[in-house]
């Protein structure tokens, strides 16, 4: 998900030496395998969601994918390990994944005639951020990184978890919805269906952006020392 370094944005520094070549190739194949597999989950939310059997095999995807993230870290390590070829696109990956899993879910949502602001707001924030932050200060930050730590990546950790909730929505409620139902309350529950899951996404989205927009400004204006010193805030 992130790369780790203490350099400055205007300075260079050795790429950091990892021993396990074969760890590095295969974390280079998980960060490809998750920008391959979000076209697939892109055109399954469109064709499909939010049928419960898509968003199953959505939402599975997409599981696989953010757990793929987790793991290219742990077998590769950092980024800009000697031993990986493409761990320059490592956050790319990311950014490429729940952006375009998001924009596809507001296909659909507005297809269908339920857009609303507070689904619309964060993802627009999230999506519009990653984009200008990509345009002015990309290369920067795939040649330089950001460093790693709990505070960066609750802005990524939040964005998987709530285009996770919000991707698995369907099937998720219509199994709670049998657990609440039981054997006696099944015509209230089908009735009334829980939006408790959608809610959870989309509180999860709110707070990605507020991170988003905080590591963005820093970013945009060149606060990398400051903020990496004083608040301990990380990569994008």
């Amino acid at each position: 998900m992130t790369t780790s370094t203490n350099e400055d944005l205007n300075g260079d520094r050795p790429p950091q030496a990892d021993p396990d070549p074969v760890g590095g190739g295969l974390a280079d194949a998980l960060t490809i395998l998750r920008i391959v597999v979000t076209p697939v989950i892109m055109a399954l939310i469109v064709w499909g969601w939010p049928d419960p059997q898509v968003a199953i095999l959505a939402s599975f995807l997409f599981l696989v994918a953010a757990i793929a993230d987790i793991l290219d870290d742990w077998f590769g390590g950092s980024a800009r390990s000697t031993t990986r070829r493409y761990g320059y696109l490592d956050d790319a990956a990311d950014t490429i994944l729940f952006a375009g899993v998001l924009v596809a879910l507001t296909v659909v949502i507005a297809r269908n005639g339920m857009l609303h602001w507070a689904y619309l707001v964060p993802v627009a924030v999230l999506v519009v951020r990653e984009v200008v932050v990509g345009l002015v200060k990309g290369y920067e930050l795939s040649r330089f990184g950001w460093p790693d730590n709990p505070l960066s990546n609750a802005k990524g950790g939040f964005a998987m978890l709530g285009t996770l909730l919000l991707v698995a929505s369907p099937w998720v409620t219509q199994w709670l919805d049998r657990m609440r139902a039981g054997t006696d309350r099944a015509m209230d529950v089908y009735n009334s269906g829980s939006p408790a899951v959608w809610i959870a996404g989309q509180v999860c989205l709110w707070i990605a952006a507020l991170f988003s927009i905080w590591s963005g400004y820093l970013i945009l204006t060149g606060k990398r020392a400051a903020s990496v010193s004083e608040t301990g805030l990380g990569n994008v």
